[in-house]
C-alpha cells in the first residue's frame, strides 16, 4: 500500500494505550501508520497538568510525522458515573441528574463547561452524550448514564448537551445507535438482543437520535447489540450490520456524518468474530472510525488486516475514500494546528467559578421523597455497602467512599456493611443512634441491604436512605422512609444531598424514570 493510502487509512482508526506517558507502541502507530485518533481513559490521566503535557506530546508526534491536521483525542467524559478527567477538574452532573432537573438549559450549560475544560487540556472530542432511553430498570450498563425513560425528554436534553459542547469547539458523539437502553446484558461481557418491533424502535429508541441529527450531530457510535427488527441475521450486532448502518442510518434516516464503533475489544465483538475481523466487517457495513482501545497487538493486527484487504479489493478502497472524506470534513470544522491549547489555559480548569455553577445545578437535580431531616447537634450513623456492582463503562475512582469526605468524622460513624457479617452485629451498632443513614448504590430484590433496612424499621428506627446512584432503589424501601436520590456516586452529588438533609438547601429534582415496582417496595 502506497503512503498516500496509508495516511488515509490511519485517519480511520481510534487507538488507546496504557500509562500516563507516550508508549513506544502508540508512538509507532502515530508516526509509522499515521493513526489520526487517540482514545484516553482514567489509566492515562493523573492530573490536569500531566494530561495537558500528554496531549501536547501526542500532537507534537503527529506534527513531526507530517499529519496535515491535529489528532482527534477523545475520552468518555459523560460526567456523573462515567468520567475520565482527574479530581482537579470540575466534577459535573451526569445525565440522569440533569434529567431530574426537568430543564434542558442545565444540560446545555454542563455541555459548555465540560467542553471548556476538555479543550483546555488538549482533549477535543467527547464520546458523549448518551442518548439511550433507559426504560429497563435491570439495564446493567446504561442506567444513570441516560437522561431518563421518556424519548422526547431524552431528545431535548441530548440536543442541549450536544450543542453546548459543540459551541465550545468539542466534537460530540451520540451513543449507542440504535439504542442500548432496553437491555439486561452488558455488551462489555456478552451480546445483547433487543427484540422490539420496527414501529416501537422508531417511536422510542430512535427518537433522540433523529432529533440530534436534525440539530447537527457530528458523530454516532454504533451499539454492539442485535436488533432483529433491522437485521435479518439474529447473531449480527448493529456495529457489523449493513442493514443497520447503511440501510437504516444512512439511507432511511439520512445521516451523512461520521459513524464510529464502540470499542471492538468488548466481548460482544472480540469474543465472537474477533477484534480485527470485527473492524473489517464494521467498515464493510458502512462505519467510518474503528476503535481498538487497549491492546497494541490487536491494533497491529487490525492495521495489517486492512492493509492486506484494501490492497486487493477495489470496493474497500472506495469505502476508504468515502470514510476518509467524512472524517476530514469533521476535523476541519473543529481542529487546526493554530488552535491547540496553551499552558495558561490549565488555570481555567477546576476553577471556583466552574465548581460553583456545578454545585448550583446539583441542587436542582437532587430528588427527595419524605420530610425527615438531620439535626447537626446529634451524631449520625452511616451504613454503606462495602462492595457494589459496577459497569465496566465506569472507572474505579481513588475515592470510593465519598460520603466519608462529605461528613465530619467527629459527628458521624461510618460502617461498611458486608452480607457476610451477622445482621445482629449491625443492628447492635444501630441501637444507640437516633439518626441513621443507609447509603445504597444498587439494591437488588431480596438483597442483604433490603433485609437490613426492613429490620431497622421493625426495631423502631427510621433510617434515611440515600440512593447514591441507582434511583430504582426507591422501589425496594418502605414508603414511609425519607429517600434522597443523588443519581451518582460523587462527592459533589452527595454533598448536595446532605445540604438538603441539614436544611441548608432545597432538593428540586423529580425522578426521570419510574421508580415504583409491583408490590410497592418492602413490606413493614
Amino acid at each position: 500500500m502506497e503512503e498516500r493510502q496509508r495516511r488515509k487509512l490511519g485517519q480511520l482508526f481510534v487507538f488507546g494505550f496504557n500509562g500516563t506517558t507516550v508508549t513506544p507502541g502508540i508512538k509507532q502507530m502515530i508516526q509509522e501508520h499515521f493513526i489520526g485518533n487517540i482514545i484516553l481513559f482514567s489509566r492515562n490521566i493523573k492530573n490536569k497538568k500531566q494530561l495537558f503535557e500528554l496531549t501536547t506530546q501526542l500532537q507534537q508526534l503527529a506534527k513531526e510525522a507530517g499529519h496535515e491536521r491535529p489528532l482527534a483525542i477523545c475520552i468518555d467524559q459523560e460526567n456523573g458515573a462515567v468520567r475520565r478527567l482527574g479530581d482537579d477538574t470540575t466534577t459535573l452532573p451526569g445525565a440522569m441528574l440533569l434529567g431530574a432537573t426537568s430543564e434542558p438549559l442545565y444540560a446545555n450549560e454542563v455541555g459548555k463547561l465540560t467542553a471548556k475544560e476538555m479543550r483546555a487540556l488538549g482533549v477535543n472530542w467527547n464520546l458523549a452524550p448518551v442518548v439511550d432511553v433507559n426504560n429497563n430498570p435491570e439495564n446493567p450498563v446504561i442506567g444513570v448514564r441516560s437522561f431518563g425513560e421518556d424519548p422526547e425528554k431524552v431528545a431535548s436534553f441530548s440536543q442541549a448537551m450536544m450543542k453546548g459542547m459543540q459551541s465550545e469547539g468539542v466534537m460530540t458523539t451520540l451513543k449507542h445507535f440504535p439504542g442500548h437502553g432496553d437491555t439486561n446484558v452488558d455488551s462489555h461481557h456478552a451480546l445483547p438482543i433487543i427484540t422490539h418491533s420496527r414501529k416501537r424502535l422508531f417511536e422510542v429508541e430512535l427518537v433522540p437520535f433523529q432529533a440530534c441529527m436534525k440539530a447537527g450531530a457530528d458523530m454516532i457510535m454504533s451499539a454492539h447489540v442485535v436488533f432483529p427488527a433491522f437485521e435479518s441475521n439474529s447473531t449480527l450486532p448493529a456495529t457489523l450490520s449493513k442493514q443497520v448502518i447503511k440501510d437504516l442510518l444512512r439511507e432511511t434516516l439520512g445521516f451523512d456524518g461520521v459513524v464510529v464503533t464502540d470499542c471492538l475489544e468488548m466481548d460482544a465483538i472480540a469474543g465472537t468474530v474477533g477484534t480485527a475481523q470485527g473492524a473489517l466487517q464494521a467498515f464493510q457495513a458502512g462505519v467510518d472510525l474503528l476503535m481498538v482501545s487497549h491492546r497494541f497487538e490487536r491494533q497491529q493486527e487490525t492495521v495489517d488486516v486492512f492493509t492486506k484487504e484494501i490492497s486487493k479489493d477495489q470496493s474497500l478502497d472506495d469505502r476508504l475514500e468515502d470514510s476518509y472524506k467524512r472524517v476530514i470534513q469533521m476535523k476541519d470544522r473543529y481542529l487546526s494546528w493554530a488552535q491547540l491549547p496553551q499552558v495558561k489555559d490549565i488555570d481555567k480548569v477546576g476553577s471556583l467559578e466552574n465548581k460553583g455553577r456545578a454545585a448550583a445545578i446539583y441542587e436542582k437535580g437532587i430528588t427527595a421523597i419524605g420530610d425527615r431531616r438531620l439535626d447537626e447537634s446529634k451524631p449520625v450513623l452511616v451504613f454503606y455497602p462495602e462492595k457494589s456492582k459496577q459497569s465496566l463503562a465506569e472507572d474505579p475512582r481513588k475515592n470510593e467512599r465519598p460520603i466519608e469526605a462529605v461528613l465530619d468524622s467527629q459527628l458521624a460513624e461510618f460502617v461498611p456493611i458486608n452480607k457476610g457479617e451477622l445482621l445482629d452485629h449491625y443492628l447492635a451498632i444501630a441501637a444507640s443512634y437516633e439518626q441513621i443513614i443507609m447509603a445504597s448504590r444498587s439494591i437488588e430484590e431480596g438483597s442483604f441491604q433490603q433485609v437490613f433496612i426492613k429490620e431497622l424499621v421493625r426495631q423502631g428506627h427510621e433510617p434515611i436512605v440515600i440512593g447514591t446512584q441507582n434511583p430504582y432503589d426507591y422501589g425496594f424501601i418502605p414508603k414511609n422512609l425519607t429517600y434522597v436520590s443523588t443519581y451518582e456516586h460523587t462527592e459533589s452529588a452527595i454533598k448536595a444531598a446532605f445540604n438538603f438533609l441539614y436544611e441548608k438547601a432545597e432538593a428540586y429534582g423529580d425522578f426521570p424514570v419510574t421508580t415504583h415496582r409491583e408490590g410497592g417496595g418492602v413490606g413493614i
